[in-house]
């Protein structure tokens, strides 16, 4: 067997050097089959060339990817396992000789040549020594940064206190900075945190459900949204039930296997700046100025629409409805709610509900729906939705549109197609243009420039660029700034100049006051991508304040596609240097030359390499991300930046439709296949993974990371997530075997981090069933909890009656594909109350 793998693993090495790979493969797989063949034969020579063996793969290793753990790991560890079976065996080869009386064999006496038995188990035992060593290494978590404490930057304790012992918002606050200025829970005696309370919603995570939600915390009440948009309402310190309301949530071909509440807004109109009832959007001779990169695209006639209605009576605490619970449903209507009772506000819309199908014409329905929180700041709430990805041409506008808090009268609406010309409402009848790029994610305000950043998407198909209309290229993956009140465009920034690859930017833009090192700030808004590409920029202007270059790209796509020959880098990044032959991984030498042959046989020319129908192209970074819609958290104290990423690097190739279907690929939005209807080509397309399922890159999988903002330094970076249980065969959970090992490699990551002022970071969101707490200032895990099934959303944090609490909702890991464990859990956990 030893022999006969060496030959195979020579074979295959002589084929990655033929495809222009390394020859060390070559030379590993035949002194391995000499080690085999010699065992087989019983000759002695087979323990030094074990010992070579192993030697050779060790400095091959260690000159090829130096002392990174996981990558050293596949290419030594089948080679200190031989010299342990060999020096097992060795003493019995070869001819003993018999004691003239009776026959009977000499202890340890063997034909000249032969190895002492003390020899062979003694390197057996040095061997297997060092081969323990390796495996304990493999039960630890790797940091690729390790904090130093001279570079923990100092904390300005007067910042971040708002809020007081709430969470109101998604982001806590509309910064999106998910900090917590709460020390009762810190990093000396988070050890001690335990299960306070459990609740569950009674919608079990099946069916296409996710909870993927953060509750929000207000007076003395917990607000939350199942994946069917029921809004349930907690009591924070018993966890009991105060009311329910339930929207009746259709299902249709978009939501049947897609349904997300990531959060419900919340609004009190007796502290608000309402708008008043004649308050209108820009028209096009009202226009302000533009910013640099503003569209050029002319702007549709439109006629003044009449805004004029009653005025509406005075609002005061005793008013119903005073106080509003905002939410949108995965059949696209928007509706708010007295946070007191649960019951429908009757004065907003139609009895509590405005139709958002309204204006986006006939196929809308089915397609277009909501799944993150909407924006609620003076006096409008703010909407984008998603779409139906790579199904077809023709989907319904991206539109952004702004509605009247109090009466849910649409007060304006901003669409790529008319970009910086015109925020008014069309009038009735009249659809907004289709295919513009959309905004699905959550987005941020800052109250003294009345501006809300919005991050945006980009026109579907993903994958086919061939189609794209010049508007939409102009405001693909970009940020954007809009005039809270009016819907008015202020600026915005691409981070894609060109999108195939579903780069969208989902992540809510955080909002910061950056110190410049002169004594002054900088109000800078912090994008967080897919592409794991971080931007900061002047949220005043838009213009980088952290560098920004243009890099060239490949441009030899299928004929007809829409390529730029350039893309935005900004000189802050996470983990997605290019892929080489040597970042590719396996769990034993075999399967890491498996991917390294794989990787040779693809269409690799560096990010954003076109796809192609010929052969496979590699996707990295992957489409999952980077950061995706949880975000990141920022220490408004510190500086300090904290983001969990994903990295998964995928495949994809163009095919035609047909012969898709004869190799009975069925299409899907989000699945392997997708037609891409109204274009020339159906797209395949899969994450890049060896047959055994493991992925065919280097861990980790996903990473929490912290940087200080003000030097763009990386303080600590360390794995989050085990395997213990992730099925082997398919990283998100597909059929497989749950290895029930806890192995912290750094597993795909959902959802956020929280971050507090008792120098914590809390995370659920790996595809482990943990909880943890990070210190915030090196990185070390100081705490895990076992959960019942796994999370996906953000964890939240709260104060009441004197007791800080943080809360987790957990139903489930992302993307099982199965109603396998899952679950509807609220969980709360507190210190031991004092007596």
């Amino acid at each position: 067997m030893i022999g006969l793998l060496g030959v195979a693993l020579a074979l295959g090495g002589a084929y990655l050097a033929w495809l222009g790979g390394s020859w060390a493969y070559i030379v590993l797989g035949l002194l391995m089959a000499g080690v085999g063949f010699s065992v087989m034969a019983q000759r002695t020579i087979a323990l030094p060339l074990s010992i070579l063996l192993s030697l050779v793969a060790a400095g091959w290793a260690f000159g090829e990817v130096g002392d990174v753990f996981w990558l050293v790991l596949p290419r030594v560890g089948v080679f200190l396992v031989l010299p342990i079976v060999v020096g097992v065996l060795a003493p019995f080869f070869g001819s003993t000789e018999r004691n003239p009386v009776g026959g009977a064999v000499r202890s340890g006496a063997l034909r000249s040549g032969g190895v002492p038995r003390a020899w062979g188990l003694g390197i057996a035992a040095v061997y297997a020594i060092i081969f323990c060593g390796v495996i304990l290494g493999v039960f630890q978590p790797h940091a690729e940064v390790t904090a130093d404490a001279s570079q923990q930057p100092k904390a300005d304790g007067a910042l971040g206190q708002q809020n007081g012992n709430d969470w109101p918002a998604w982001g806590r606050n509309l910064t999106g900075d998910r900090f917590a200025p709460y020390t009762q829970i810190n990093a000396q005696n988070v050890t001690d945190l335990k299960l306070a309370w459990t609740f569950h919603t009674g919608d079990l995570a099946i069916d296409g459900s996710e909870y993927q939600v953060t509750p929000l915390k207000i007076a003395d009440t917990l607000y939350l949204c199942t994946p069917l948009n029921k809004v349930i309402a907690l009591d924070p310190v018993t966890g009991k039930q105060k009311w329910r309301f339930d929207p009746h949530m259709q299902v249709t071909r978009g939501n049947k296997g897609w349904k997300r509440c990531r959060g419900v807004s919340y609004a009190d109109l007796t502290t608000m700046s309402l708008l008043g009832p004649d308050a209108k959007a820009f028209g096009p001779e009202e226009t302000p100025a533009s910013a640099d990169q503003a569209s050029s695209v002319p702007a549709p006639a439109a006629p003044p629409v009449e805004t004029a209605t009653p005025a509406p009576v005075a609002i005061t605490a005793e008013t119903p409805c005073a106080r509003r619970i905002v939410s949108t449903t995965n059949d696209a209507r928007l509706f708010e709610l007295d946070a007191a009772t649960g019951a429908l506000c009757e004065d907003f819309g139609d009895h509590g509900m405005v139709n958002l199908l309204e204006g986006l014409g006939p196929t809308a329905p089915g397609s277009y729906y909501l799944t993150s929180a909407p924006l609620v700041a003076d006096g409008v709430i703010m909407v984008g939705g998603k779409i139906n990805d790579n199904m077809t041409v023709g989907e319904p506008s991206g539109v952004i549109r702004g509605y009247d808090v109090r009466t849910g009268r649409l007060v304006w609406a901003w669409d790529a197609s008319r970009g910086d010309k015109d925020s008014r409402p069309l009038p009735a009848g009249q659809i907004y243009a289709t295919e513009t790029p959309n905004f699905w994610g959550t987005a941020s305000y800052d109250p003294k420039l009345g501006l809300a950043f919005i991050p945006m998407g980009n026109q579907t198909p993903d994958f086919w660029t061939g189609n794209r209309h010049d508007y939409s290229d102009e405001y693909t993956d970009a940020i954007l700034a809009l005039d809270i009140r009016t819907g008015q465009e202020h600026w915005h920034f691409r981070t894609a100049n060109n999108d195939m690859f579903d780069y969208d930017v989902t992540s809510q833009p955080i909002l910061y006051d950056m110190p410049d090192g002169k004594g002054e700030t900088t109000p800078v808004v912090v994008a967080l991508t897919k592409r794991s590409q971080i931007f900061v920029l002047d949220r005043r202007t838009g213009k980088p304040v952290v560098p920004v270059t243009d890099r060239k790209v490949a441009t030899d796509g299928m004929p007809g596609q829409r390529i730029s020959p350039v893309q935005p880098y900004s000189a802050l990044s996470i983990g997605v240097d290019p892929l080489k032959e040597s970042d590719m991984w396996g769990g034993t030498v075999f399967d890491q030359l498996y991917c390294r042959i794989a990787f040779r046989k693809m269409r690799w020319e560096g990010e954003f390499t076109p796809l192609s129908d010929k052969q496979k192209t590699l996707i990295w970074p992957g489409y999952y991300g980077g950061s995706n819609w949880g975000g990141g958290a920022l220490d408004p104290q510190t500086g300090v930046l904290v983001v969990n990423d994903i990295r998964m690097a995928m495949w994809g190739q163009f095919i035609k439709r047909e012969d898709a279907a004869h190799a009975g690929l069925v299409p899907s939005t989000e699945g392997e296949y997708s037609e891409q209807l109204g274009t020339p080509w159906g797209v395949e397309r899969s994450m890049f993974v060896s047959p055994l399922g493991a992925p065919c890159f280097k861990p980790p999988y996903g990473s929490l990371t912290a940087i200080d903002l003000k030097t763009q330094k990386t303080l600590w970076q360390v794995p989050v997530g085990s395997i213990q249980d992730a099925a082997i065969h398919g990283v998100f959970g597909q059929k497989g075997i749950i290895p029930h090992l806890y192995v912290p490699i750094g597993m795909p990551t959902m959802g956020g981090p929280m971050l507090t002022q008792g120098n914590l970071a809390f995370f659920h969101g790996s595809l482990d069933n943990y909880f943890r707490a990070f210190d915030l200032r090196t990185g070390k895990e100081v705490w895990r909890e076992r959960l019942p099934v796994g999370g996906q959303g953000t964890p939240m944090t709260y104060v009441e009656k004197g007791r800080q609490y943080v809360l987790v909702v957990a139903g489930g890991a992302t993307r099982t594909g199965t109603n396998a464990n899952k679950g509807d859990y609220v969980l709360a956990y507190a210190l031991p109350a004092t007596p």
